[in-house]
């Protein structure tokens, strides 16, 4: 998880000085993971079927190495732009089995402590959010952009490729090595892909998702600029982005504890309205860094609790039986905001010198996300075991 996180948060650094050195304007700089966006639209679903038969060593593999080689791509562009969507298009082979290549297992193995093992698994993008913008930020200052590319793809890559050799399982059943082996196998409850496909239930999640992702994408991955455009220096819009990351990790791993205690229908309402805490500081104190370091570390501590309740709901309200299918699905809606959000931000930002429109749109973005989840109602029952069509 924490690879999958790495290029969206160190994206608000790097978006300046490629600015500088290619001179594309900020939304043609956008267009790149807009590209992964496109592709997610079509492959996530796929991807999801893949790794419900594969498994997620296979498939892990495949993503590990295509985020290796496209992020080398990235740092070797020239000046023309079909050349950065050439790289950001190999990535886009590795978003559309992320992050259900990392969710699945985790979701389908945990019953009881499912929450908290699915906290502990995305806090991995925690890691990439503390850490990466002052790695990228020093190797940018003394050797370049592209030299921190570089260097940001051997030190996730090669991290991150033994663990998911040594240790993340096979298809469902089949364990990573011989000492995994479970005492019994979790019967794979739920609906096939036809009923959840259809249900009222996938399709609210999967418009929460999209909400939530478009209007809070488009201010965390631009993070850093629209800090700058407050009035707050780079410096500082920095070391809070980490900071950020720093709290996004305590955020995810008490919401593993309180979605394996509460109701998790409340806690993602809860969390949806509280993450307006964020925009509305930016919009009444712009430029104020101890109020904007407080509604950072409050949004950070709140919006690993939408992400987590998101994954968690997916398995509770459509079950485990095609959860690579639904979460897939589920998943394009954070590929498309990933590339959308920041595109529409920027583009915004060209036209308008001001990222204000954008921090105003997350207000009602994240008021609908809690309508959403408000209208799902009770839980199914997923008990019973399910024979194999």
């Amino acid at each position: 998880m924490a690879l999958a996180a790495l290029l969206s948060s160190v994206f608000g650094v790097l978006l300046e000085p490629i600015e500088a050195e290619l001179g594309w304007n900020r939304a043609e700089i956008s267009s790149g993971p807009f590209v992964v966006s496109i592709m997610g639209l079509f492959l996530a679903a796929p991807a999801g079927h893949l790794i419900d038969r594969w498994g997620s060593r296979l498939t892990g593999t495949l993503v590990v190495a295509c985020t290796f080689i496209a992020i080398l791509a990235m740092a070797a562009v020239g000046t023309h732009l079909w050349q950065w969507w050439a790289a950001w298009s190999v990535f886009g082979i590795a978003g559309a089995f992320t992050s259900t290549v990392w969710m699945a297992p985790v979701s389908t193995i945990f019953d009881k402590g499912r929450g908290m093992a699915i906290a502990v698994t995305i806090a991995g993008a925690s890691i990439s959010s503390i850490l990466a913008p002052p790695i990228t930020e020093w190797f940018v200052q003394h050797y370049g952009w592209r030299t921190a590319l570089v260097a940001l793809a051997f030190l996730w890559s090669g991290l991150t490729l033994p663990l998911v050799l040594s240790f993340v399982p096979g298809p469902v059943g089949q364990p990573a090595s011989e000492l995994d082996k479970p005492e019994a196998a979790l019967p794979a409850g739920g609906m096939s892909a036809r009923e959840g496909l259809r249900s009222r239930a996938f399709w609210l999640i999967f418009t929460a998702s999209m909400i939530s992702g478009l209007t809070g994408l488009a201010l965390i991955l631009n993070l850093v600029p629209v800090l700058t455009y407050t009035g707050i220096s780079r410096t500082d819009a920095i070391w809070m982005a980490s900071v950020m990351g720093m709290f996004s990790l305590v955020g995810r791993l008490v919401s593993g504890w309180l979605m394996d205690t509460f109701d998790i229908r409340m806690l993602a309402i809860v969390g949806s309205l509280l993450s307006t805490a964020l925009p509305v500081s930016l919009i009444f104190a712009p430029g104020v860094v101890w109020i904007t370091l407080g509604s950072l570390v409050f949004h950070a501590l709140v919006g690993g609790l939408r992400m987590s309740a998101v994954i968690y709901m997916t398995s509770t309200y459509l079950g485990a039986r095609s959860f690579g299918l639904f979460y897939g699905a589920i998943t394009t809606t954070t590929t498309v905001a990933q590339g959308l959000g920041p595109l529409i931000a920027n583009y915004i930002y060209d036209q308008t010198q001001s990222y204000m429109p954008t921090i105003w749109a997350a207000v009602p973005g994240f008021l609908l996300t809690a309508l959403c989840f408000a209208a799902l109602g009770p839980k199914p029952d997923f008990t019973r075991p399910v024979e194999a069509a």
